[in-house]
């Protein structure tokens, strides 16, 4: 009985070290192997590859996003006379030879990067052991997707979240977004956009916290779409020197990588030229964000200001053009026929909007839109698909 325990325990070790060994198959890169029968599908594209398009796509939002945070934080040194910050951060920053300069681009982006860089790699890390598992229990290949999970969700989630935190997140967006339905293909909702609704349930203050999003100590300033909400509108906004562009560009607190809406249309260019995100839905998404903008401030109180913020300045504010781009567009939940993607895409802009002028207890719509959408995604699908049944049907009948 000893010996049999022992081999099943060696073979149990030796699943879960294959199941790491293949990581990096479904991780960065597919392995070409020829195929020897039918079909011969000759095409460099798969689903490993789609997903990471999404990382590449996110690259601008990433580096414009460090390097945000990183000046966000020197400027809040600089007005609070903070000379040095606690924690190992200051060590290697001051150790690599970097001030603590606003101007500077690299020092901003450096110091930034010391604060995603943990983020990304407990998530990561986190994610690799629950695939390892799954691939052992199920006794299958290590499925694709984790590189895009963790990327995405390293991105939205705020600097100063504690990592055990991370753990958590990752885990629920692992297990019960993602594997408990099958893995990559079989999922209804995107795994990050799950895993960032429980932190905001479980954990509110990692989110709405007093210095959320600017981690030196003594400072607090509230994000664009706040002071739009609580302090007056657009015009709260410019009284502190805020202008549409600089919102554009990314210079703004938020999440890490969700701040610029130009890093987000350089992406969508990106995955639309690749084929890997839907322009239908980012189109549908601009069309109903604008649409519900337009109708509620026509019959919503004048004097309530985010019913009268145009939609130019919802499209800079909160996280919409980030969800849009690479949330909403997730191959697996989202809809998948044509006429679908419209009405998916028009759903996540109107829900964002309906929640962002609606909810007093928390302001960024776009997760939420983004969750809700995705359970109405396969019943989108199924009416364009049953449309063109009967379509077909009533043609046949009349031949």
């Amino acid at each position: 009985m000893a010996a049999g325990a022992s081999r099943r325990g060696g073979s149990r070790s030796r699943a879960y070290l294959a199941a790491f060994s293949v990581l990096t198959d479904r991780f960065i890169w597919s392995r070409s192997v020829a195929t020897v029968a039918p079909p011969h599908v000759r095409d460099r594209v798969n689903v490993q590859r789609v997903l990471n398009n999404f990382v590449l796509a996110s690259l601008p939002c990433w580096f414009i996003g460090l390097w945000n945070l990183g000046e966000q934080i020197h400027v809040a040194m600089a007005f609070t006379g903070t000379t040095e910050l606690p924690g190992w951060r200051s060590a290697v920053f001051e150790a690599l030879g970097f001030a603590y300069d606003g101007t500077s681009l690299m020092a901003n982006f450096q110091h930034g990067l010391l604060y995603w860089l943990p983020i990304f790699l407990t998530a990561l890390l986190t994610g690799a052991v629950w695939e390892a598992v799954f691939a052992v229990v199920r006794q299958r290949p290590v499925d694709e997707g984790l590189l895009s999970i963790a990327w995405l969700l390293a991105l939205i989630l705020p600097p100063t979240v504690p990592l055990y935190q991370v753990v958590l997140v990752m885990t629920f967006a692992m297990v019960v977004a993602k594997g408990i339905y099958g893995g990559t293909g079989r999922y209804i909702v995107s795994p990050p956009v799950l895993g960032l609704c429980i932190l905001t349930f479980s954990y509110p203050d990692t989110l709405l916290g007093i210095g959320a999003w600017i981690p030196v100590p003594g400072y607090e300033e509230l994000t664009t779409i706040e002071l739009v909400v609580l302090e007056g509108g657009v015009r709260a906004l410019e009284l502190v020197d805020y202008r549409w562009w600089d919102l554009f560009i990314g210079s703004q607190p938020g999440p890490i990588g969700v701040t610029s809406t130009l890093g987000c249309l350089l992406g969508a260019a990106y995955l639309i030229l690749t084929g890997s995100g839907s322009w239908r839905i980012m189109a549908g998404s601009v069309v109903g964000m604008v649409a519900t903008v337009l109708v509620l401030g026509a019959v919503g109180p004048a004097d309530d200001p985010m019913f009268t913020t145009p939609w130019w300045w919802h499209a800079v504010i909160g996280g919409w053009a980030f969800g849009t781009v690479f949330l909403a567009t997730d191959p697996m939940a989202a809809a998948t026929t044509r006429p679908g993607r419209w009405a998916f895409g028009i759903l996540v802009g109107v829900l964002t909007i309906i929640v962002r002028l609606t909810n007093p207890a928390y302001f960024e719509g776009v997760v939420f839109a983004i969750l809700l959408a995705s359970m109405f995604a396969p019943l989108c699908d199924y009416f364009v698909v049953e449309r063109n049944i009967e379509r077909r049907r009533r043609r046949l009948e009349a031949a």
